[in-house]
């Protein structure tokens, strides 16, 4: 009897211990379904690093992404567990590794040719965002603050104020916010530059004039006749763009956009059919070397204004012409000084979007983070504002034609377009101004890269 009962409690226990490891078993969370030694949640983490640090996929990695998608297709993944081995693994990759806005404009295309359709870049930058601010040890929102010239109401403001800032708080879930001073309450560009670089304002909405003041090797953009039209624009911008952001990194700089003022024409009020009658008008300059140097160079003696002065010097009659891009004729009221154009304009007229770079050490004390994950914030931001730069070019372009046609149609300021001898003259002066500034308002070599690229675009559109 005895050993009936020893026998019994023996396969009872046994029976027991299986149950438990079973239950105990089922209880466990798996990180992944595994097929033949295959590791899912591997392949993502390597797969999100890669893309992370701009690193190709290597030959086993691809192999991986192929066995994980076959196992997304068969629904043996699903788009939550995809998305937490995501968050586990961005939490660690965000203190090892710092990634540039360089890297994070092909993350899109990368990571969507992984995973999508059940997860995509836009819900990858979510589930990083929360990752990241899961090591905030302080939940005070970040403030970055930006002072620009242009008006609300403008697409200068409404692509940042509409989308890019509504974008930003979304993914930080309130915890870094973007304020726009518009309309130049924070003063003048140099002004909101000067409070930049004492730690009052975190970015600058730069006019030209605040590109030349943040980085006078960017003035050559300003160099006449350099643009045919804004597709060159765009070509050499991206062309150009690491060394764009390499001299305003020089001086403590950021740019997280590349925009546009516009092309800046010839407006008059009295008509001015050639050369030889520009020679007798009262041309304010505003903008510099380059604009009085060109006007020497076509014989115009230019009458120095500061920019809030301007429409002053109009109304009183000191001045009967300025150069200027359409969208400021219109946001100015200046219009109403003029009543013709001359086309094609005479220069091109950049923009910038700037932070300082001590934002991110600011970043980096108010949410107590790391430094790494401080950086990665911040070109995080920057990417987003990349992703917009597109249509925000798009709008001001399209704005400035607006204007053009309304002051055609509205105004009825007339376009004037000068004799091809005066054209050719304007050409000459161009080079003549071009060349005399290389070496002192803009590296020399800098202009000749970008007017050699500009040769090879014109003859092969590439």
């Amino acid at each position: 009897m005895y050993t009936f009962d020893f026998c019994c409690g023996r396969r009872f226990f046994f029976l027991f211990c299986c149950i438990f490891l079973l239950v105990a078993a089922a209880a466990v969370p798996q990180s992944a379904p595994a097929a033949d030694g295959f590791n899912a949640e591997n392949v993502v983490a390597k797969s999100l690093e890669a893309i992370w640090t701009g690193k190709k996929f290597d030959t086993g990695l691809e192999k991986g992404q192929q066995q994980l998608q076959k196992l997304l297709r068969a629904g043996k993944l699903g788009r939550t567990e995809l998305r937490k081995m995501i968050e586990a693994r961005a939490s660690s990759m965000l203190e090892r590794y710092v990634t540039s806005r360089y890297i994070l404009r092909n993350a899109s295309q990368r990571f969507d040719s992984v995973f999508a359709p059940y997860l995509t870049w836009k819900d990858a930058k979510k589930a990083i965002w929360k990752a990241g601010l899961s090591k905030a040890k302080s939940h005070v929102p970040m403030l970055i603050t930006v002072g620009t010239l242009a008006p609300s109401g403008t697409p200068w403001i409404n692509i940042p104020e509409k989308v890019t800032r509504p974008r930003i708080a979304m993914l930080s879930r309130g915890k870094i916010l973007i304020k726009i001073y518009t309309g130049g309450v924070m003063g003048q560009d140099t002004d909101i530059l000067r409070k930049m670089d004492i730690g009052q304002l975190d970015g600058c909405g730069c006019t030209a004039l605040g590109v030349v003041s943040a980085a006078p090797e960017l003035s050559v953009f300003l160099a006449p006749g350099l643009f045919k039209n804004y597709d060159e624009v765009d070509y050499i911008y991206k062309k150009f763009r690491k060394r764009i952001d390499n001299i305003l990194a020089k001086r403590k700089y950021i740019p997280v956009a590349l925009i546009d003022t516009g092309f800046m024409y010839i407006f008059s009020k009295k008509r001015t059919t050639s050369l030889e009658e520009l020679r007798k008008r009262k041309v304010v300059t505003w903008f510099g070397d380059i604009e009085t140097t060109m006007d020497k160079e076509l014989g115009v003696r230019p009458i120095p204004v500061a920019v809030p002065e301007i429409i002053s010097a109009l109304n009183s009659g000191l001045a009967d012409t300025n150069i200027s891009p359409p969208a400021w004729m219109l946001g100015m009221q200046a219009y109403q000084y003029s009543n013709y154009y001359i086309s094609p304009p005479l220069f091109y007229s950049p923009a910038v979007v700037l932070v300082s770079t001590r934002t991110k050490d600011r970043l980096q004390k108010r949410m107590g983070v790391s430094n790494a994950v401080a950086d990665n914030f911040l070109e995080l931001i920057v990417h987003e504002f990349n992703i917009d730069e597109r249509e925000w070019r798009r709008q001001i372009r399209e704005y400035e034609a607006k204007c053009l046609k309304a002051f055609k149609t509205k105004t009825g300021i007339k376009e004037i377009t000068l004799s091809p001898a005066d054209q050719a003259e304007i050409r000459r002066a161009s080079a003549a101004t071009m060349e005399k500034l290389a070496g002192k308002a803009y590296p020399k070599d800098f202009l000749n890269d970008i007017l050699n690229a500009l040769r090879v675009y014109r003859k092969t559109g590439r």
